[in-house]
């Protein structure tokens, strides 16, 4: 029998002030994970005009690959959303949350394939072809989490209900 969200089956601690299902820390590590093809370029900009030091920005230049741009943008938008989730949010912002898990699982099974390319590709084992290993067992345990966490899948089924508008006097 499939796990059905009941509200408030959560400690008082895991809801937020809305009192709607927090996404849990692991989700949010997640999703920041998966659009980092976006996310990093912005935070290497903002580190060069900071005065961060050039290797460590090359340090980040290597997590992130045009390949990624898919899965990244998938995630980039799930990321939107978790920053949006509030009473007021649009229609586009609900419906995103509300598919949530499926979009943030298809980034994840993306991101997991580009890194079995390149092993694929190659025959000999070199450091990049470990680094893409190490890759895709992350989005392996990412996505086996995304699918089977319970909280995860409660997190997305929650969404903070329409505040009341007052009624307008004439």
């Amino acid at each position: 029998m499939p796990h059905v969200y009941t509200p408030h089956s959560y400690p008082p601690s895991y809801y937020d002030d809305h009192m709607s299902l927090k996404p849990p820390l692991l989700l949010w590590l997640v999703v920041v994970y998966l659009s980092r093809a976006i996310v990093l370029p912005a935070i290497m900009g903002i580190g060069a005009f900071a005065g961060v030091n050039s290797d460590a920005i090359g340090l980040f230049r290597q997590f992130c690959s045009a390949e990624t741009l898919l899965p990244s943008l998938l995630a980039c938008i799930i990321l939107l959303a978790l920053f949006r989730r509030a009473p007021n949010a649009s229609k586009p912002v609900c419906w995103i949350w509300a598919h949530g898990r499926t979009l943030l699982a298809l980034s994840a099974g993306l991101d997991l394939a580009i890194s079995l390319i390149l092993p694929i590709r190659q025959r000999e084992i070199d450091p990049q072809v470990l680094l893409s290993l190490c890759g895709a067992g992350i989005d392996a345990f990412l996505l086996a989490y995304i699918l089977v966490a319970r909280r995860v899948c409660d997190a997305f089924a929650d969404f903070p209900l329409p505040l009341e508008r007052p009624a307008r006097s004439r």
